[in-house]
């Protein structure tokens, strides 16, 4: 037993010299530069931006996307390149133009918050348009960190996150779980009834959901959200209670109809 711990304490001798004389290899900014992304990418590769359930004053509105970088603050400022596909059918300088320029994240930080401001123009109402962008590698930063598969609801595909398609339309339509032929339109018309536009906008401001997020395909089968329609039905219905024991009632956009919810709202 002694012999066999005089050998371990000079093979950690001889180990530890070693690693003296080799150094310890650190992960260096400068020489591997730095991976750039979306940060929205860690979960979808889309973003759908809607003028439809704002008020009609509204001509225009600007969308914040974060843009982060693995690695170390450096103390300059470094720019970035953010490539628009040509098969974008929204226009610069007509439909949309970005805020920030130049591109950069500035000296001290690891993330960027690029502004792109959407006009309100004619043709989104009547239908949707699009802009592709891609964070290409430069002189600062590199695509290493490019994509890898998620599987979602048992489908496996590839998200890039160095890439985001964005969808911008001024359609006031009911978002995927409310509408016809969709597997949760059944459900979510019991418990919200019937859709109308007042109605969502009426559900939106109440609850202060994120518009982006609920219109989002497949946004009822993440995290649990098909519970959450349930609770804002609940809400919703007592609301109006609310209001029609006032004097007030809630009717719809044709000042007739009493808003009403689906039938199992409790």
């Amino acid at each position: 037993m002694k012999k066999i711990f005089i050998y371990l304490c000079v093979l950690a001798v001889i180990l530890l010299n070693a690693c003296k004389k080799q150094g310890l290899k650190v992960y260096n900014d400068s020489e591997s530069k730095n991976s750039i992304y979306f940060a929205k990418t860690d979960t979808t590769n889309n973003v759908i931006f809607s003028f439809g359930y704002a008020k009609a004053n509204v001509q225009d509105s600007t969308l914040n996307l974060l843009i982060r970088t693995i690695g170390s603050p450096f103390t300059v400022d470094r720019p970035y390149n953010l490539s628009i596909a040509d098969s974008s059918t929204l226009k610069p300088g007509v439909d949309y133009e970005i805020l920030n320029q130049p591109l950069r994240v500035k000296a001290g930080n690891v993330t960027d918050v690029l502004k792109i401001k959407f006009h309100r123009t004619a043709a989104l109402a009547k239908d949707s348009a699009f802009l592709y962008l891609d964070l290409k590698p430069n002189e600062n930063f590199t695509n290493s960190y490019l994509s890898k598969p998620v599987t979602i609801n048992n489908v496996t595909q590839l998200i890039y996150f160095t890439r985001l398609k964005i969808r911008v339309d001024d359609i006031a339509g009911p978002p995927e779980f409310w509408t016809p032929g969709n597997p949760s339109f059944k459900t979510t018309s019991y418990l919200l009834g019937v859709f109308s536009t007042k109605k969502f906008q009426l559900l939106i401001n109440q609850y202060n959901l994120d518009v982006n997020k609920i219109t989002q395909p497949n946004w009822i089968k993440q995290d649990g959200n098909s519970t959450r329609i349930s609770g804002w039905a609940s809400g919703l219905k007592a609301y109006l209670n609310q209001m029609a024991a006032a004097g007030t009632p809630v009717y719809e956009a044709d000042g007739t109809t009493r808003m009403t919810m689906g039938k199992y709202a409790s």
